[in-house]
């Protein structure tokens, strides 16, 4: 079995998909990385993989039509995902630093019995300038009472053991544009997780992202989320509520809060 992936789905998303790849420390490892192009039709992923001459490993998966992130996610895991050890997660346009892969596959080498480990991020803008830095906690049974208010991973930071596949499945297909969440969820309750306290990835706040143009449908999913998973408890009841706020609150004002409050690193 091979030792890890960067699974990275892409959708008409051009060069940034060679930012992010060029990112991918293999100091410690030499990860392979499998794309899944989700139904690209004006600038397929085929196209940009052509200019790359690095050292590491392509695998390209191509979808005939586009059929979300959840489902280009799952295509990849299910034909490839079980090759390795570990899968890591990645977006275009995120870029990988301070030997990330390294730092989080030594982490669950080191604690076999955790199955997914994030990082802080720094979030940034278009242009690459710092915005603010969000910091998830590493306690375990912290993260599985916050987990109701937000979650407490970003999905492009993940490392998570392939053998999640065979104990939790795949990434939920019932949640669009939160299958992360629905699927950390799913996780956590079987296994402990945990977040490096050192940002190892940039990632960018694009306005074309799932979390801008589909943010209701977003905030609607991880309602159902929360729902699903609900117990009696204030961090249960706090997390629908904010979620319902949030649903009236536009994303270029929670992008503003956060710049405002979060700590800068």
């Amino acid at each position: 079995m091979k030792t890890c992936c960067v699974l990275i789905p892409y959708f008409n998303a051009g060069d940034s998909l060679l930012t992010s790849i060029a990112s991918i420390d293999y100091n410690y490892c030499t990860p392979e990385v499998i794309v899944v192009d989700d139904g690209s039709k004006t600038i397929k992923a085929a196209d940009i993989l052509k200019k790359y001459n690095g050292p590491l490993k392509l695998i390209l998966v191509e979808l005939q039509d586009n059929k979300g992130i959840e489902h280009a996610l799952n295509k990849g895991l299910e034909l490839h995902g079980h090759a390795y050890k570990f899968i890591a997660r990645l977006d275009c346009g995120d870029i990988c630093k301070n030997n990330r892969l390294e730092k989080q596959i030594k982490f669950l080498e080191e604690n076999p019995s955790y199955y997914l480990v994030g990082t802080w991020v720094d979030f940034i803008n278009m242009e690459g300038n710092h915005l603010y830095t969000v910091q998830h906690p590493a306690e375990y049974r912290l993260i599985k009472k916050l987990m109701y208010i937000n979650t407490t991973f970003t999905h492009p930071t993940v490392v998570f053991r392939s053998e999640t596949l065979k104990s939790v499945g795949f990434y939920p297909t019932d949640a669009p544009a939160a299958e992360d969440y629905a699927y950390f969820f799913n996780i956590i309750k079987k296994h402990p997780a945990s977040n490096i306290q050192e940002s190892l990835i940039d990632c960018i706040i694009d306005p074309n992202g799932i979390s801008t143009k589909k943010r209701k449908t977003q905030i609607r999913s991880r309602i159902s989320v929360i729902v699903k998973n609900f117990n009696f408890n204030g961090y249960a009841i706090y997390g629908l509520i904010r979620s319902a706020m949030l649903l009236h609150t536009p994303r270029k004002f929670t992008v503003f809060l956060n710049m405002l409050l979060r700590p800068n690193q």
